[in-house]
């Protein structure tokens, strides 16, 4: 069977990724794997509080909780499979390449949380493009709706 893996980091662009690999994976009959990475901030690791500020239980589970809302706020519908759900604590374009390694498609937002929202790729969507050995999708702010990629596909 293929697998479709995709990347969500909570942001709207990619949950419209999220979207776009489901509509893909019921198309295709294909596995998907959602993965979310999560890591101690670096600012927090410099501090004499990072034991406060940066508790991996606690990122641990705030990425748990991601995961979970952005699936529940995803049509999974008609799926040949449950998606399978991937955490991972390390940066993310790696784990995404990673995780896509025997995949048939790799789907990304261009740009999530980070700091430069003017640019048109963010810095995980760029890294992936420029490292992944299977296809990769990247899904801009301005990505059409589920309905109109469904029937763009289908004629």
């Amino acid at each position: 069977m293929e697998k479709i893996v995709v990347g969500i980091d909570g942001s709207q662009t990619a949950q419209q990724a999220l979207q776009w690999a489901v509509t893909e994976a019921r198309l295709r009959g294909a596995r998907l794997v959602v993965v979310h990475t999560w890591q101690q901030p670096t600012a927090a690791l410099m501090s004499p509080y990072a034991p406060l500020l940066a508790d991996p239980a606690t990122l641990a589970q705030a990425a748990r909780q991601t995961l979970t809302d952005s699936l529940a706020a995803a049509d999974l519908s008609e799926l040949a499979c449950e998606p399978e759900q991937l955490l991972v604590e390390g940066p993310a374009a790696p784990a995404l390449v990673s995780a896509a390694r025997d995949s048939s498609l790799l789907v990304v937002g261009s740009r999530g949380r980070g700091g430069f929202a003017g640019l048109l790729l963010g810095s995980v969507s760029r890294q992936v493009a420029h490292d992944a050995a299977v296809p990769v999708v990247i899904i801009p702010a301005s990505a059409t709706t589920v309905e109109e990629h469904s029937s763009e596909r289908n004629g």
